[in-house]
């Protein structure tokens, strides 16, 4: 009998699996959908924070002229570099508030003693304002969080008023004022909880003000 020869499949050559350094294996990078791309395109990243911390050169410029050169400290000798009133390494930004023209003396006396560099963060504040280092950014977040503390406030003044009828009604019957904890456990209630608390508080404390009834000697009553 002769032999034959059958068919077999093309062997399909199997792609090799990248590895890391780690010899965990390399995750393939997943294509950006064209919709995201358009996305990413118009996205404007914010300023990092160590751009945030450069003068620009338009307030360099200024400050050079206001100052005619010299040194702010009043030495007499002539300024060679912009000092930052807070410094970077405390959130100081590149903003023309926090700037001091100062000679390179000066700037390295100001930056190892922490004595003077408290008294012209002093000088600022009185000239300036608070936070007189801050950015347009850093205003927009105190500015958010402070609305946000303010809705707050508000909340917890108005969740107040709303539990005031309990808080007396409370104060009368116990006759005393409320502990802070007692409030606290008043204002955990939602309003159908304090509404329901309310009425049974009012109905004990109506119960228990009315007299008991009195019998003669010799009178039945029903139990």
């Amino acid at each position: 009998m002769s032999h034959q020869t059958f068919w077999k499949p093309e062997k399909k050559v199997k792609e090799k699996k990248s590895y890391s350094s780690l010899g965990q294996r390399k995750k393939s990078k997943k294509t950006i959908p064209d919709w995201k791309k358009d996305i990413f395109a118009h996205h404007q990243s914010r300023p990092s924070r160590a751009d945030r911390a450069e003068f620009p050169l338009e307030v360099i410029s200024e400050l050079i002229d206001e100052t005619q050169g010299l040194c702010q400290c009043g030495c007499g000798r002539k300024s060679t570099q912009t000092h930052h009133v807070m410094p970077r390494g405390r959130s100081g930004r590149g903003v023309k508030t926090n700037a001091m023209r100062v000679c390179d003396t000066c700037h390295d006396r100001i930056q190892t003693n922490e004595e003077e560099l408290q008294g012209w963060i002093s000088t600022y504040s009185m000239i300036h304002g608070p936070r007189f280092w801050f950015d347009e950014q850093d205003w927009e977040e105190f500015n958010r969080k402070q609305a946000a503390q303010e809705r707050l406030e508000a909340q917890k003044q108005e969740r107040l008023e709303s539990i005031k009828p309990v808080m007396e009604l409370l104060a009368t019957a116990a006759g005393r004022s409320l502990k802070s904890k007692e409030i606290r456990l008043l204002e955990s209630m939602d309003t159908k909880q304090m509404s329901v608390f309310s009425v049974m508080i009012s109905d004990a404390l109506n119960n228990y003000s009315r007299p008991a009834p009195s019998y003669g000697y010799g009178e039945r009553f029903e139990d």
